[in-house]
């Protein structure tokens, strides 16, 4: 890890904690993804802010959306910190925060270009340090955690947990901010070593000698699956304290769930096959997977890739029905449709030499044309919302981009 780029990276989020700690209000809210990053960025930074007096809200979300906003940064939200996501919209987060209210973003997705007022954004993108390989966004939870304290050392375990469920461990490595973190949590006993498995060879006591893989199915199981049966609260608690008996029987029930809707879906499409338009490969399970959160339709596609429903050099779209409701904000008005893309490895391949465009390019402009919404895109993986009735328009643009090359 370059030493310049680190130190500068800490002492942002030095100015960041001290700019915390200075404010006069002691309660603050927490909006993090739902994810196994989000869920463990947002028990770091419970745990640490409670410790440095604080009294923290954690409200997981799968999306940044509009229509959500207003729910948020509520006046008497005085402090509001998200992680994970809204650095892509911080312009569009900018204009939601009341006069004399403080917010604070740490996203390790490649930030949006520009300073916005009310809002301070720490990103290890803007300091030289991949968001993709280098920092999940737990790393920069902790990162934030050690700042306030070092006390907040012990917090380390769950940022590796955080990288592991964003797959920036290889063969058992992380690299860059990860990889001390690593270091950090592999010195204090946090994570054991096992040669048992050599892509995840640690350990997790935590939770009851799991490994970090399948600590991270764990927390999938609560957060994603369970999302909308408050699932993302005993994922956060087992982070914290460890799993108990009705959360893992809870983990079992909702991996049962998903293995159902996926078997389902995925008979459907040996019978039937994928859509497809140029490069673009493409299915919709409209409502089918409910009650299963937003981002199934991501592994889902994943899914898709590993089961060989697809190979080649192909773009692999997924829709699944915006229900309209939050667990966590109340209603949501419009008819809106999540969309998960993710490449095939050949295509990875083919984006590394340059030779194709990345979902960078593809998705954020193809989004905004049909009216869409985009964010926590990254070059390989990437979501947004849409309007329902503009899935075809979506899928064309995307085939014309691509065709058109880098």
């Amino acid at each position: 890890m370059d030493a310049i780029r680190l130190e500068n990276f800490r002492d942002a989020m030095k100015a960041a904690a001290v700019s915390l700690v200075d404010a006069p209000c002691r309660e603050i809210t927490l909006i993090h993804h739902n994810d196994t990053d989000g869920i463990t960025a947002g028990a770091i930074l419970k745990k640490s802010l409670m410790r440095a007096g604080f009294a923290a809200e954690n409200i997981p979300i799968e999306r940044v959306h509009p229509a959500f906003l207003p729910a948020i940064h509520t006046p008497e939200r005085r402090l509001i910190l998200y992680a994970d996501l809204g650095g892509q919209v911080a312009d569009v987060i900018s204009r939601h925060i009341p006069e004399g209210c403080r917010v604070i973003i740490l996203d390790h997705h490649l930030p949006a270009v520009g300073e916005f007022s009310r809002l301070h954004q720490v990103n290890p993108e803007r300091f030289g340090i991949n968001g993709d390989r280098e920092c999940a966004a737990a790393a920069a939870a902790c990162f934030f955690a050690l700042a306030l304290g070092g006390e907040n050392e012990d917090l380390a375990a769950l940022a590796v947990l955080g990288a592991v469920g964003d797959h920036q461990m290889a063969e058992g490595l992380c690299a860059g901010l990860n990889g001390l973190l690593l270091e950090m949590a592999v010195r204090q006993g946090a994570l054991r070593p096992d040669g048992a498995d050599a892509e995840n060879p640690y350990l997790f006591p935590r939770f009851q000698g799991r490994n970090l893989r399948e600590a991270d199915h764990l927390i999938t199981a609560l957060a994603v699956n369970g999302y909308y049966r408050h699932g993302a609260d005993l994922a956060l608690d087992a982070c914290l304290k460890g799993p108990d008996d009705r959360t893992l029987a809870f983990s079992v029930e909702l991996a049962g769930i998903q293995q159902e809707r996926f078997g389902r879906e995925m008979a459907r499409i040996h019978r039937t096959g994928l859509a497809r338009d140029g490069e673009i490969v493409w299915t919709d399970v409209e409502g089918r997977f409910y009650p299963l959160g937003l981002k199934a339709i991501g592994l889902f596609c994943e899914e898709i890739i590993r089961d060989g429903a697809v190979g080649g050099d192909h773009y692999v779209v997924g829709f699944q029905r915006f229900p309209g409701e939050n667990p966590y904000l109340g209603g949501f008005s419009g008819r809106e449709t999540k969309v998960s893309f993710r490449v095939t490895p050949g295509l990875k391949r083919s984006i590394e030499r340059g030779e194709r465009p990345d979902l960078m390019r593809l998705v954020p402009e193809s989004v905004r044309l049909v009216g869409g919404f985009a964010e926590a895109c990254h070059r390989f993986a990437a979501a947004c919302t849409i309007p329902e009735e503009r899935k075809t328009d979506l899928v064309r643009l995307l085939s014309d981009i691509a065709a058109a090359g880098t």
